[in-house]
Order: C-alpha cells, then structure tokens, then sequence
C-alpha cells in the first residue's frame, strides 16, 4: 500500500473520506475531506489536516468522531504499514478546532490537526 492509500484507509474508517481536491459534488454529509502531504521516509514530522463534516443544530456528531479518531491515535499514535516502511499517525496540536460554513449555518466543521512520521 502507498502513503496516500495508508492515509486513506485510516481516514474511511471514520466515515467517508474524501481527499481534499478531489470531493465529488454528489458527497452528502455527513463526510472527512483530509490533506495529503507526504516525505520522505525518516524526514521527520509532516502536519496533516482533516476535517469533519456535518450538518446539524448540534456539535454531537461532529465532537463524536473527532472523540473516535482521538481514543484510535491514543498517545502514542498508530502505524500504518506502507510500501518500503510505515506512516505514524500521532495528535497534532491543537487536535481539534470547531469551524463553521458561511453558505451554512447549520454546518458544523471539525478541523483536526495531525501528525505524520515517514519511518
């Protein structure tokens, strides 16, 4: 598996993740939309985004996976095996910031900020 399907199968298991430049038009929310950006292996540490994607009156949901995604890395974080090493996930800082949408008051936007190492 590649870095860029290493990061896509950590992200699906939260829900349906699309990579940031490519969300399709037909997407219905609720939805993750994350960052690629990839290096070398042992390059030290590369910042990833993903946000989460809901439409409510309420944070619940949106607090409720970005809750998921935090307990999955842990404090030590998760490896993903990937061709010729690994990716290391760990929580970024800050982890998780509430934004919205100004087409759409009731969307909620979760911005989670993560760390990755290339080993």
């Amino acid at each position: 598996m590649t870095k860029e399907e290493a990061l896509y199968s950590f992200y699906s298991q939260f829900g349906t993740a699309y990579e940031e430049t490519h969300l399709p038009k037909s997407a219905t929310l609720p939805y993750l939309t994350y960052s690629v950006s990839t290096a070398s292996f042992g390059d030290g540490d590369t910042s990833l985004s993903l946000s989460v994607w809901t439409r409510s009156t309420s944070w619940a949901l949106a607090n409720s996976i970005a809750k998921q995604i935090s307990d999955t890395l842990g404090l030590g974080g998760v490896i993903i095996d990937c061709d010729d090493g690994a990716v290391w996930l760990k929580r970024g800082t800050p982890f998780a910031q509430n934004m919205g949408d100004d087409s759409d008051d009731l969307i909620k936007r979760k911005v989670i900020n993560i760390t990755a190492e290339y080993i």
